[in-house]
């Protein structure tokens, strides 16, 4: 496993936004829109086994499956694939020793929990001091268990000595949740002060939310009829 740099920055003191999927993929939602409107570089790859040989094409141009897009400030680590359990204790090994070297500032992990709503963002941190830091953007995650690569890069942040959070957007559940990634951007534009656009998330969450409550009524629709034509069935 190893990290091929594909750009030279000049690095100024980054601070790494790792946006791999998750629980309603609110982590890449978000990553994905920083990327878009902060207009930032392609600036390699990590070569991981055993991920699925899936090649992504933007603007008729292949780039592998995890990758990392950057200016001189600010990282985002994004992959199209769902990072194999068995290669996240390798890769977030490797994704803090590849960013200490270009002397990362902080490490910020974005992720989701499972809540059948998407309202708050939850906090974590690796150290007493980031957690009174995340109190005056977020409520801290009191008790629980943290999945896939966000805990894993705290762990590691920690041992290399470096600050590392972790935020965690409320979502619906499994599908993609626009609105809890627009939940995640609102933190992040107030915490980098990068004031990233969140509309057409809310306008994409809104449509996807209206669509399920129209499916929602057809469903029970199609019961009332079936209990009136079935009811011995029913």
């Amino acid at each position: 496993m190893r990290f091929i740099e594909k750009e030279d920055i000049n690095f100024n003191n980054p601070v790494i936004l790792e946006a791999f999927p998750g629980t309603g993929l609110v982590g890449s939602i978000a990553g994905f829109q920083i990327i878009k409107e902060l207009n930032l570089k392609y600036f390699g790859y990590f070569e991981v086994e055993g991920v699925p040989p899936l090649t992504t094409i933007e603007n008729g141009i292949p780039y592998p499956p995890v990758r990392a897009y950057a200016k001189e400030n600010l990282v985002v680590l994004f992959s199209d694939v769902i990072i194999p359990p068995t290669k996240i204790n390798e890769l977030s090994k490797l994704i803090v020793e590849t960013f200490l070297q270009k002397d990362a500032e902080l490490f910020i992990s974005l992720g989701g929990i499972m809540a059948g709503k998407s309202e708050k963002v939850f906090g974590i941190a690796n150290n007493s001091k980031m957690i009174e830091y995340l109190k005056n953007y977020v409520e801290i995650f009191k008790f629980g268990v943290v999945g896939g690569m966000s805990g894993n890069i705290l762990i590691r942040c920690g041992d290399a000595g470096i600050d590392a959070v972790g935020l965690l957007a409320e979502t619906v559940g499994i599908r993609p949740d626009p609105r809890g990634g627009a939940n995640l951007l609102e933190i992040l534009n107030k915490m980098l002060d990068i004031n990233v656009n969140v509309e057409n998330l809310i306008k994409e969450a809104e449509a996807i939310e209206n669509k399920l409550k129209e499916l929602a009524e057809q469903h029970l629709k199609m019961m009332s009829k079936s209990k009136k034509e079935y009811p011995m069935y029913i």
